[in-house]
């Protein structure tokens, strides 16, 4: 009596699943997950930057930047419509630490500022002062890029863009930074490459 007991226990645990998975893809059941585990908004469909060139002219001289600059690696987006004020350079700040905390990941991250307004030497400065390889795309002869920014370009916004040059995520202004951190550790694992 025993053995047929054990043998029914065993039919039924390797069963339980599939049945449990059948009812949940048929008709008869519709469930839905009750909420995202990400912070940000996805950006759906994905969208994907365009190819652009464009000149930005500084007082070290000019520089030629494509889409090539943002391929290969996560960035991290901070677009700020106006002028960079002290708001501004906290934000950046902040995301410059969302990068640190990614430990060994580090390299795996970018970061860019755009804005519609140049930026002068002095925010130049104190924004490379952060991190001297944030990308800086501000000013109108940038404008093929930030112009492509999901939101027509008018909020000031975080956005995380994929290693293939997508943008997925979009976060308001006032984004609870430890929220992009956990965002981006969740994607940076999931794409680990060995």
């Amino acid at each position: 009596m025993n053995n047929k007991l054990a043998l029914i226990a065993v039919f039924l645990v390797f069963l339980l699943p599939v049945m449990t998975a059948t009812l949940m893809h048929s008709e008869w059941f519709d469930w839905q997950p009750a909420s995202m585990r990400n912070h940000g908004e996805l950006v759906q469909p994905v969208l994907p930057v365009r190819d652009f060139e464009i000149t930005l002219t500084s007082d070290t001289g000019a520089e030629a930047i494509s889409r090539d600059a943002l391929l290969d690696r996560w960035m991290l987006v901070y677009y700020h419509p106006t002028g960079c004020a002290e708001a501004c350079l906290e934000n950046l700040y902040w995301l410059r630490q969302v990068r640190r905390a990614q430990d060994r990941h580090q390299p795996d991250v970018g970061l860019v500022f755009a804005a519609r307004e140049p930026a002068g030497t002095e925010t130049r400065e104190q924004i490379l002062g952060l991190a001297d390889d944030f990308l800086i795309l501000a000013g109108p002869e940038a404008e093929p890029f930030w112009n492509q920014l999901p939101g027509e370009a008018v909020n000031a916004a975080f956005f995380i863009l994929d290693p293939a040059g997508n943008i997925i995520l979009r976060y308001p202004e006032d984004a609870d930074h430890n929220g992009i951190r956990r965002d981006l550790r969740r994607l940076l694992t999931w794409t680990q490459r060995d």
